[in-house]
This record gives C-alpha cells, sequence and structure tokens, in this order.
C-alpha cells in the first residue's frame, strides 16, 4: 500500500491531520495482527471552543457530534481501501467505550496518535498537536498494511502550564506530565471528569464539557507558546 497515498486520500475526505504509527510493542493479544496504527485528526472550530472556556454550549454539542460522525466516515473509508488491496483493517470509532466499567475504548485513539507523530498528551489527559493543540477529535484504524511509519513522540511539551488543571471543574487532573507508556490514572481520574460529562449528557445530548480544550495555550487562537 502507498502511504502518500492513502494519506492524500484521507485528507481529501476531510482529516487535518494523518499519521501513521509502528503498535508492535502495545497492541494486546487479540489485536497484534494489527501492527500498525492510522491516527486521523479533524481540527475543530476555533469560534466554536473559544465560546467554552465556562462551559459547554448546545453548539459545540452539535459540533462534537458531527466531528465523530465525519471522522467514522473517514476511518470506514480508509478501511475499506485497505481490504480492497487485501489487507485487514479495523477501524475504531472516534467515541465508542467497549468498556463501561473501565471507561475504555478498544484501543486509545491518543496512543495511535503519539505514535503516529501528531501530538503528545497533554496535563489534560488529551492529545495536544504543535499545530492546533487539543482543538481536534481522533479516530484510529488498525492495519496489517505495510506503511511508512513515523517518528513517535514519547515527552510533553506542557512545561511548567497548568491551566487545564487549575479550570477543570471535575478537579480530575492530577497536573503531572505525561511520558510514554505512562497509566492513564496518573493523569486523570476518569471517574470524576465522567461525572462531570455524564450530567452535561443530560443537558446538551452529548457526554462534553471542552473547557480545558479551550484554555490549552496550544492552538489557541491558532498560535502555540
Amino acid at each position: 500500500m502507498n502511504t502518500k497515498i492513502l494519506r492524500k486520500r484521507i485528507t481529501e475526505w476531510g482529516a487535518s491531520m494523518v499519521g501513521f504509527g509502528n503498535l508492535d510493542d502495545l497492541l494486546p493479544d487479540e489485536l497484534k495482527r494489527f501492527h500498525t496504527g492510522i491516527s486521523i485528526a479533524i481540527r475543530l472550530s476555533d469560534a466554536i471552543i473559544d465560546g467554552i472556556e465556562k462551559g459547554p454550549t448546545l453548539t459545540y454539542a452539535y459540533h462534537y457530534r458531527v466531528t465523530n460522525q465525519l471522522l467514522d466516515s473517514i476511518a470506514l473509508k480508509a478501511s475499506n481501501v485497505l481490504q480492497s488491496r487485501g489487507y485487514e483493517a479495523l477501524p475504531i470509532p472516534a467515541s465508542q467505550r467497549v468498556n463501561q466499567e473501565k471507561l475504555e475504548g478498544l484501543f486509545p485513539h491518543k496512543t495511535v496518535a503519539t505514535r503516529a507523530g501528531l501530538g503528545w498528551i497533554g496535563k489534560n489527559a488529551l492529545l495536544i498537536s504543535l499545530k492546533y493543540g487539543p482543538r481536534i477529535r481522533l479516530v484510529s484504524v488498525l492495519t496489517d498494511a505495510l506503511l511508512t511509519v513515523s517518528q513517535p513522540i514519547s515527552k510533553s511539551r506542557c512545561g511548567e502550564c497548568s491551566l487545564c488543571v487549575k479550570v477543570c471543574p471535575a478537579k480530575a487532573l492530577t497536573g503531572k506530565s505525561w511520558q510514554e507508556k505512562i497509566k492513564r490514572e496518573d493523569l486523570i481520574d476518569v471517574s470524576l471528569c465522567h461525572e462531570v460529562t455524564q450530567r452535561n449528557k443530560k443537558k446538551f445530548g452529548e457526554a462534553i464539557c471542552g473547557i480545558c480544550v479551550s484554555v490549552c495555550p496550544f492552538g489557541k487562537a491558532n498560535t502555540c507558546i
């Protein structure tokens, strides 16, 4: 499979960023046949994200929903292209939990993204890209196709900044800096975050918050620190 052609097609379908990463040492036994991860990101609207600094809105809820739908559509198209060329491909939905007790998906999108060189995981426990900060949504495709992979990102660039920690309404963020293979619970108490997003779901129809996204200096006003 030609990596450049696949990247071009994924971008034409609406992706803002695309990366390819090796996952050989991270996949659980049931997924080890998929050694490569494709990370796909769509940039969120600055105008909408700037409007949620004090809390989510109905406009953000709609934006969140349709962005996830577009991501899933792109992942499905990429998977179909790979399958048509004889490869296996597993699209992982943008916002799906397969383990409600642990609040986990099939495989972490952020892990795929860091391995694909798209960014690091910030103190807000979200992927931070240099170009867009955390103002993105992610989807992933696992495949056995031989693709040219990127250099992984393994360290945080958040530095001393802790704005997201200070404004988190759930008080869920520990303030620790991420590094490769750190445990999620070292960065965030997901149960506390879940409580807030579930309350918001009753009001807005989506399990959202986004305050930590809006205050992050990376991506804010299309600039970075």
